[in-house]
């Protein structure tokens, strides 16, 4: 297993709102993702929130698998994106990365679609 580095966390990293039984329990990680999650979680969270401004390179380079420009090579980055995966497919799902605004165009404000 690869060394953290600069992504290991002061305090563990939990979700008990969509994993309320751990990630370990949950089925939808490995063994080694659960512990990369629980260990490096809060740093990752910050770094995809930009809460946190990235210390080195490596950093970086989460940052940008974060907005999907380049794939997720290493099992941290794997580790993340099966956690977002796993949001996703829950019904959870956030992203920082985006500019989009919406407009009057985008919502269908008929009723015609509405039974009484």
């Amino acid at each position: 297993m690869e060394q953290y580095g600069s992504f290991r966390a002061a305090k563990r990293y939990f979700d008990d709102v969509n994993f309320p039984y751990g990630f370990k329990q949950s089925g939808d990680f490995t063994r080694t993702q659960a512990e990369i999650l629980e260990l490096c979680g809060a740093t990752l969270y910050a770094l995809e929130q930009n809460k946190q401004e990235p210390l080195d390179d490596v950093q970086q380079r989460f940052i940008s698998v974060c907005r999907g420009d380049i794939p997720a090579e290493s099992e941290i980055e794997k580790a993340w994106v099966s956690y977002r995966e796993a949001l996703i497919r829950k019904g959870k799902t956030f992203n920082l990365f985006t500019s989009y605004v919406a407009d009057d165009d985008d919502y269908d404000n008929s009723d015609d679609d509405l039974d009484d």
